[in-house]
């Protein structure tokens, strides 16, 4: 532990050395990635019985000097796939297999898909440009993809004195009001990155823990490791629509209440079926309802 102490410190000294320099560089791709802590985000969500359940997923952060990527591994997997002549061809044959298996048998195609690792988990994606002040985010709605820039300006902590630790680092607690949702984030100074998980950074020292306050997500760090990659490529669409923020959720919202009528059109009235979301569970952001 005393040792990765030490690298941090020292890959601290490197980012202030560099970042001047780093901020004038075009793209992402060539950006060195000093350092990559593996996150579990849960979202807790409570049907119309009562009762609730969790969903968890796997996220990735990579940080480099001045920027930051957030994504889900496994989209980015399969994501890389379509992306290669021969992955493309890869998952191709598995679609096929699982459609035959489903009119062979009935199985769950998508299941089939799942279990092997070839369907793709949360489109989310989002790059912090510390010198530029400014998040990208990419996602998807219906099928179509979207591109939108979130100003990092609205993220503002109130530092508070209880500490805990998490994987061995002194962690000192803060909370903030951020798009709707009062947040709680758990920040190590040991780990000199002032970064975290989703959207949420600015700390003095690495975000290891953050959840909301009404209980309905949590982040939790489950590795930390010291490494030397490049930025993963997130793989933009040709065809994707430039957006604001609050006018994606809404959408995104309003799509997610209205499948059945967008199912129907756009199948001239073959499916005619009960799709449309009835709970009363929301986004990691609320302000869209402003």
């Amino acid at each position: 532990m005393q040792n990765m102490k030490r690298i941090l410190t020292y890959m601290m000294a490197i980012l202030l050395g560099h970042a001047g320099s780093m901020a004038q560089e075009k793209g992402n791709r060539n950006l060195k990635v000093i350092l990559k802590a593996e996150y579990e985000a849960v979202e807790t969500l409570t049907g119309k019985d009562g009762n609730s359940k969790e969903n968890s997923s796997k996220w990735i952060l990579q940080m480099a000097p001045g920027k930051s990527y957030y994504y889900n591994p496994q989209t980015y997997f399969v994501d890389s796939l379509d992306n290669d002549p021969n992955g493309k061809s890869i998952l191709m044959a598995a679609w096929a297999d699982a459609l035959a298996e489903f009119r062979n048998t009935g199985a769950d195609a998508m299941k089939l898909l799942q279990e092997k690792g070839l369907t793709r988990e949360s489109q989310y994606k989002c790059l912090k440009d510390f010198a530029e002040d400014k998040m990208t985010v990419w996602d998807t709605n219906f099928g179509d993809h979207f591109r939108y820039p979130v100003p990092m300006g609205d993220l503002v902590w109130e530092i508070c004195d209880t500490t805990k630790n998490i994987m061995g680092y002194e962690c000192q607690m803060a909370e903030s009001d951020y798009h709707g949702r009062r947040w709680i984030g758990w920040f190590s100074p040991e780990i000199p990155m002032q970064d975290g998980p989703w959207q949420l950074f600015g700390l003095p020292g690495l975000i290891m823990e953050a959840y909301s306050k009404d209980g309905a997500f949590r982040f939790l760090i489950k590795g930390l490791q010291q490494c030397e990659e490049t930025f993963k490529d997130p793989f933009e669409r040709e065809s994707i629509f430039i957006t604001k923020r609050k006018s994606y959720l809404k959408q995104k919202d309003y799509t997610r209440r209205n499948r059945s009528a967008q199912l129907k059109a756009m199948t001239g009235g073959a499916v005619n079926v009960n799709a449309d979301y009835t709970g009363n569970d929301d986004f990691l952001e609320t302000d869209y309802h402003e």
